[in-house]
Formats: C-alpha cells, sequence, structure tokens
C-alpha cells in the first residue's frame, strides 16, 4: 500500500472516530501529492498535505483563512506551529506518532473542547 491510500484510510478513520468531523473532502491529488479537508464545521478545518517526493506531511488546524495551529512532518523531522504564534516553527521531539492524521484532529477537538469554544 503506498502513503496516498494510507491517508486516505487514516482519513476515513478520522471522519468515524473524532466526533465533531463532520465530512472528509479530497481537494487535490497528484502522483506524488495528496491534500484532503476534514471539516469540523464551514469554516474551521483540518487540512492536510501529502507531498511523497519531499516526504513531507503538512497538518494544519484552520478557520476561515488563517491557519490557527499547525504540525508538519518534513524528511525526518516534526515542527508545530504553536497557537499563539502559528507562523513560527518550533521542533517537535516526539512527533505524532503513527497513525499522524488520527492524532491531529483529535487534538484539535480536545482543545476546542477544553476552552469550550463549540
Amino acid at each position: 500500500m503506498d502513503s496516498k491510500t494510507d491517508l486516505h484510510l487514516e482519513a476515513r478513520e478520522a471522519l468515524e472516530m473524532v466526533r465533531l468531523v463532520r465530512s472528509l473532502e479530497e481537494i487535490e491529488q497528484t502522483d506524488l501529492t495528496l491534500s484532503l479537508r476534514l471539516t469540523i464545521r464551514p469554516e474551521l478545518f483540518v487540512q492536510v498535505f501529502l507531498g511523497e517526493r519531499s516526504a513531507s506531511l503538512y497538518f494544519a488546524w484552520v478557520e476561515g483563512r488563517h491557519r490557527i495551529f499547525g504540525i508538519d512532518h518534513e524528511g525526518s523531522e516534526w515542527h508545530l506551529h504553536p497557537l499563539d504564534f502559528p507562523d513560527k516553527h518550533e521542533h517537535l521531539s516526539e512527533g505524532l506518532g503513527p497513525k499522524s492524521l488520527l492524532s491531529f484532529p483529535a487534538k484539535v477537538e480536545d482543545f476546542l473542547l477544553q476552552h469550550e469554544l463549540l
């Protein structure tokens, strides 16, 4: 199985398991890339991008047109874009684990529930 297929399977699993995720949309797919959107509500979603050639995986929590929070994997390193400063890059030693697409929307859900934003 290739990484795009794995990502699609994980996205469908996130749709079933993360209760705030309402829909899954494939934004774009090429031979080497895949872009998905997990919608929480119309202007609040998780954007996922996979670039196979560069071994890149990007997760962004987006509200409107602005990234609120993000975690990226480039090459062999993880980094995050913190909530208070989403344009900043901070090294993330642990990453998101083997099911990173499931982990990221769950983190967004936890934050939204904890701060009563839904």
